[in-house]
């Protein structure tokens, strides 16, 4: 009998010690994913899927809160075609939360790009709009973009920096909407989309920067081309005048036909 006491015992110990190490392993991360999208590189011209709705919502909306990553490259936006009076989105995933280049009435900092998230008062079980002011989004060069959510608090980065930051006051709205990017009055290009279903930490995103872009912030898988741009330049092109052409030590401008007087008498 006290064999037998003894053996459950070791028995149930042997089971707590292995549920704890299951415990500790999944706590470390083990469930932590990576989910490039669809479509990882594309322009902004028109609205493309990037992401499904069950992806989005697997990806973006779990317990350990989430981050989006993204190279853009904005060359402008058009607001004169817009009926409705609201800023350009860059992206979106609709119904939950839209990343906006403009200035809008609800964005009192002043910035020019915001985040703006549909957020859910269960008191009241009505929908709001909740903004994130962004500051200094830059146009014509590339940055890379990168949203963190943890539970109802959002930070927005540039590059290695945290240049907004928020806690909300509601929950974000869940909906099964796909993510987009790019839509009407938008003009610039994406690359290297991901999407991961936890929050990254600041030596995270600076890993992630490091493997995936060049010393300029660029995307390393972005066109090389100077429009669209790749935003790189060659070794050469310090070497060249305006043109194109390559400027030689005989390139100079032509000797000016006017004559100096070099008395104070004709």
């Amino acid at each position: 009998m006290e064999l037998t006491t003894a053996y459950y015992i070791g028995f149930l110990g042997i089971i707590i010690l292995v549920a704890y190490v299951i415990f500790v392993f999944y706590k470390s991360g083990a469930n932590h994913r990576m989910m490039p999208f669809e479509k990882e590189d594309g322009t902004l011209e028109s609205s493309t899927i990037v992401l499904n709705s069950d992806s989005t919502r697997r990806m973006m909306f779990g317990q350990s809160g989430s981050s989006l990553a993204v190279y853009l490259f904005l060359k402008g936006v058009d607001k004169t075609t817009r009926a409705d009076n609201m800023s350009p989105v860059l992206f979106s995933i609709p119904g939950v939360l839209e990343f906006r280049y403009g200035y809008t009435a609800e964005n009192s900092l002043g910035s020019n790009a915001e985040l703006v998230v549909h957020t859910t008062n269960t008191s009241v079980t009505e929908t709001t709009r909740e903004v994130i002011p962004v500051p200094n989004f830059p146009t014509q060069k590339w940055i890379a973009l990168t949203i963190l959510r943890d539970g109802r608090r959002f930070d927005v980065m540039y590059n290695n920096k945290v240049v907004a930051s928020k806690r909300l006051q509601y929950m974000p709205a869940y909906r099964s909407s796909p993510l987009t990017f790019g839509g009407p009055s938008v003009f610039g290009t994406f690359s290297q989309g991901r999407v991961f279903n936890y929050r990254l930490s600041l030596s995270d995103v600076r890993a992630e920067l490091a493997r995936t872009s060049n010393t300029r912030f660029a995307s390393s898988t972005a066109p090389t081309t100077p429009d669209g741009s790749g935003g790189f330049i060659s070794p050469l092109d310090i070497f060249r005048c305006p043109g194109g052409v390559f400027c030689g030590k005989d390139t100079k401008p032509p000797k000016s036909p006017l004559q100096i007087w070099e008395t104070p008498y004709a």
